[in-house]
């Protein structure tokens, strides 16, 4: 299994970020996205890959950054049929963004109900599976305001369990300020790898989930601008991703910050 972070950007793009999309590789050529930030289709395309070859996308939360390049893929889907050998299930995690979605894809004339298009809306619990790979979502905090809970926006954190592989992985989406919405299952299953963003806490509030956590890797996804330093008219990325790393140097497990167009090998 692959990991290809296509978008690694937080809500603003920067001059090395785009927003958040991650491609997941299963050995036989069948790709999974989770998060379709813009331009999400043509960053799949720059790595090489064939839009027909992408079977679900898993979306964490209906932010723009997170969400904003869905009805381009869309197009890319329903104009390429050929060769494509199943739907593409689109998981949203409100029941109300699918018509939402839809009315907009018919705004730009596009036809929301091809039947090579499936939506579905993300509840608690395993919400997929087929041949490779299982899916099962966890709430988070990240759109909720305390003292409220029916009814609020919903965002999801994702177990991904790649069959053939025999690899499980843990992908956040973004989560609430103080970081106790972090998922607790890491602190009690194995991970082979865990995604985690890292724009909208900080490192004190997650240091001791991540002491405790069971994960043989963990990823930094999301990047925010604390990260990267502004130093006068230019950014300086070094700096920022040094000053997070040191954040991260007890932990008992290699941790790298993902970037654009990277790759990494399970």
């Amino acid at each position: 299994m692959k990991i290809h972070t296509l978008g690694t950007g937080h809500g603003n793009s920067t001059f090395s970020r785009f927003n958040s999309s991650t491609l997941y590789e299963c050995e036989d050529g069948k790709l999974y996205l989770i998060d379709a930030g813009a331009p999400v289709e043509a960053l799949i395309r720059r790595k090489g890959f064939e839009i027909k070859n992408v079977r679900a996308a898993f979306v964490t939360h209906m932010h723009d950054d997170h969400a904003g390049g869905l009805t381009g893929l869309m197009k890319q889907i329903i104009k390429y049929p050929a060769g494509r050998e199943f739907p593409f299930t689109l998981h949203l995690p409100e029941a109300n963004a699918i018509p939402a979605l839809q009315g907009w894809f018919l705004a730009v004339h596009e036809n929301a109900h091809n039947p090579l298009l499936e939506y579905k809306a993300t509840d608690d619990g395993d919400v997929y599976e087929d041949e490779n790979i299982k899916v099962s979502a966890i709430r988070t905090a990240h759109l909720r305001t305390k003292g409220r809970t029916e009814g609020d926006p919903c965002s999801f954190a994702y177990v991904l369990y790649f069959k053939r592989e025999n690899l499980t992985v843990l992908h956040t989406g973004d989560l609430c300020r103080d970081f106790s919405d972090f998922p607790k299952i890491a602190m009690e299953q194995h991970f082979d790898v865990c995604l985690c963003e890292a724009t909208h806490y900080k490192p004190e509030d997650s240091t001791a989930y991540f002491m405790k956590s069971k994960f043989d890797r963990l990823i930094f996804i999301h990047i925010g601008d604390r990260w990267h330093n502004l130093v006068r008219d230019r950014w300086n990325v070094e700096r920022g991703e040094a000053a997070l790393l040191e954040t991260c140097k007890d932990f008992p497990y290699p941790v790298a910050i993902a970037h654009d167009g990277d790759t990494f090998w399970f």
